[in-house]
Order: structure tokens, then sequence, then C-alpha cells
């Protein structure tokens, strides 16, 4: 009888341990509060790359008086678009996006929906500041740091070669509305 709590106890314990280690996934330094609404903007490459494996976005969010503008890049180099939040729901759903109001959206190859940070995590921790934006490489399916050239994997959660991981956030996206956040 003794053995069997034993056991159930140890189960319990990597149970917590499992919780733990996947809540460590999702940065909680910098607040990401992005709202989109696919549905008022379709024809956006953010829109698009929802769907669209292997496709990604750089969002560059900037309120403009009073408004936010979404700078739209996309990770094939011949997109990009200005969209100007239109509507008060949209405006008001909008906060603070990552380190430096900039996030990469898209749709991985292997794994789904991810939303990253734009800037470059290794960077942000060594030095201070926090303008150390990712720009696009290899086909867009990896972006590279200018500053200590570390390459992040897009479609490999993040990864660098070494282990380094980007900075990730939760995103949720049914159908209408892409959520990306980590409150």
């Amino acid at each position: 009888m003794a053995m069997k709590n034993i056991i159930k106890a140890i189960i319990v314990s990597l149970a917590f341990v499992a919780c733990d280690s996947g809540e460590e996934r999702y940065s909680r330094e910098y607040l990401c509060q992005f709202t989109f609404n696919t549905q008022l903007h379709i024809a956006s490459p953010l829109t698009r790359c929802l769907t669209n494996p292997g496709s990604f976005v750089r969002v560059d969010v900037k309120k403009e008086l009073g408004v936010f503008n979404l700078f739209i890049y996309s990770n094939n180099g011949k997109e990009q678009e200005k969209l100007t939040l239109s509507t008060d729901k949209e405006n008001y759903q909008m906060g603070q996006v990552g380190a430096n109001n900039s996030i990469i959206v898209g749709c991985s190859n292997f794994n789904g929906l991810r939303a990253y940070d734009s800037q470059c995590p290794n960077c942000l921790d060594a030095y201070t500041g926090i303008s150390y934006p990712l720009t696009w490489t290899d086909n867009g399916q990896t972006v590279c740091c200018a500053k200590c050239n570390r390459k992040y994997q897009l479609n490999s959660d993040g990864i660098t070669d070494n282990g380094l991981r980007l900075i990730e956030y939760r995103v949720r996206f049914d159908g209408q509305m892409l959520v990306v956040r980590n409150n």
C-alpha cells in the first residue's frame, strides 16, 4: 500500500513539473496584447499567413494621433502593408506588443500558429535597450540578428543551433479573430 502512495506522489510531482515547463515556453517579460479582426482586413498579408504553412509576417505597431497603425512585412519579401485600424473596437483592443511593439506571426510548417517577439532575445538579455530587430533570411524561414548574428528557425519553435529560443507569445485564431497575448 505504501508503494502505491509513493508512485502516486511521483506521478503527481511529474505532472506539476511538466505543466511548469510548458508555461516557461511563453514569455511574460514583455507585455503583449495584440488583437486583429481578419474579417475587416481580408486581403491583408497578416490574414493570409494564418492558414498558409511556412508563411510569416512581422507586424510593427505604432500609435499615431490616437489611432494604431500596423506595418506588415511578409517573409517572402514581396509584400508590405500599412494598415490603419479604423474602428474604435480595434483600437481599444490593441495594447503594448512585445519588447518593441513588433511581433512575428505565422503558420509553421510543423507546429501550427506561432507568435514571436521580433527582437533578438539574446541581445535583449545581454545589452541595455530594446531595439535588436530580427530580419528575414533563408527564404523567410529563419530570422537573424544583425548584432549577434544568431539565426532562429521559425518552423522549429524559434530555436537557434545552440538551443536558444525566440521569445514566444500565446496565439489563438478562431477563423475571425487573431489574438496574441501573454496576460
